[in-house]
């Protein structure tokens, strides 16, 4: 047999074995690689404006998330008004999730995922239940571990399984889905930055009062007001790295504000660049090393809406916090 007509015969007979595997492939019954890339929620995408509440569950305790007239609250935290664009991000990352690989199906491993029974004692996987107005669920899933750089460096997948399936499933999708505030509301205290303080007057007890102005000769740089006669102080630049340092804190808990019998051990007035005012006042934790602060009273439109409510600092944040007159002594 000629080498020409073997390499035909051979051609011929790769070509015979494709279309075998083809025939096979449109042929077969539904098996899991058939779903790949394939929206793990079919009709979600449909249904976002339908959701009026979002439910976590873990261990027994149950995190909810209320949609009323168009704003999302917290259930759990005396209604404090969620952030409506990490709420729309995370419904956004669950309607779009496409399923890029199945994980196990042996109940056994799904704790490796942290796809455990959700209800068990310290399970740290989350039930997720999406309902409408009518309380029907539009869509549910057990949520385990998050995939850093899924596809490139940056891009996030998640873990998932159905409530009523073993099948898990590895997809796509930056969820941050959990009963942590983090991820459903702002959790930076003050949305500020030193440019938009004029003025902030920080009171601590019996202590000096310390107070930030601007200078007359140029309004650029920060100066100490009626400070200690003698006594020099930082450099603008200084002054503005402590008010950088203080106006970056975030809180980790949050609480409906309650009422104190003693004076705070803390007060801050802050007057912004826009003419707004900010009056905070700060108790130490009697029970833990932080701190729980409330905006007493304002006018600033970001702010109103943390009337009422109080924040905890932990340890690291309310060092970063509180302004000492060490602080602002000039560094020799």
């Amino acid at each position: 047999m000629s080498r020409k007509l073997s390499l035909t015969l051979f051609i011929i007979a790769l070509i015979s074995m494709g279309l075998v595997i083809l025939t096979g492939i449109n042929n077969a019954k539904w098996d899991k690689s058939a779903s790949y890339g394939q929206y793990y929620f079919d009709s979600l995408k449909n249904d976002l404006n339908e959701i009026s509440l979002i439910r976590l569950s873990q261990s027994g305790e149950v995190f909810e998330i209320k949609k009323d007239n168009e704003t999302w609250m917290l259930v759990n935290k005396d209604s404090y008004p969620a952030d409506t664009n990490k709420v729309n991000t995370n419904l956004l990352a669950l309607a779009n999730a496409i399923k890029i690989e199945p994980k196990t199906s042996k109940a056994v491993l799904h704790g490796r995922l942290n796809l455990e029974d959700p209800s068990a004692p310290d399970a740290k996987s989350f039930l997720l239940e999406l309902f409408d107005d009518n309380g029907s669920v539009l869509a549910s899933a057990i949520l385990g571990k998050r995939k850093p750089n899924l596809m490139k460096r940056g891009d996030f997948g998640v873990y998932l399984r159905s409530p009523d399936e073993d099948q898990s499933w590895l997809v796509t999708g930056n969820l941050n889905a959990s009963d942590g505030i983090k991820n459903w509301i702002n959790t930076r205290l003050l949305d500020l930055v030193p440019d938009n303080i004029q003025s902030m007057v920080v009171e601590r007890g019996n202590r000096t009062p310390l107070k930030f102005g601007r200078d007359s000769e140029d309004s650029n740089k920060f100066i100490m007001i009626d400070f200690i006669e003698g006594v020099e102080t930082r450099t603008s630049i200084g002054l503005r790295s402590v008010l950088r340092r203080f106006l970056k804190v975030d809180f980790r808990d949050m609480r409906e504000a309650e009422t104190y019998v003693v004076s705070p051990d803390i007060a801050i007035e802050i007057i912004t660049t826009n003419k707004h005012f900010i009056d905070i006042e700060m108790y130490n934790d009697k029970d833990a090393p932080g701190a729980w602060v409330s905006i007493k009273d304002t006018d600033h439109p970001d702010q109103i809406k943390n009337i009422g409510y109080e924040f905890y600092l932990d340890a690291n944040y309310k060092e970063e916090f509180v302004i000492t007159l060490e602080d602002v002594l000039k560094i020799e």
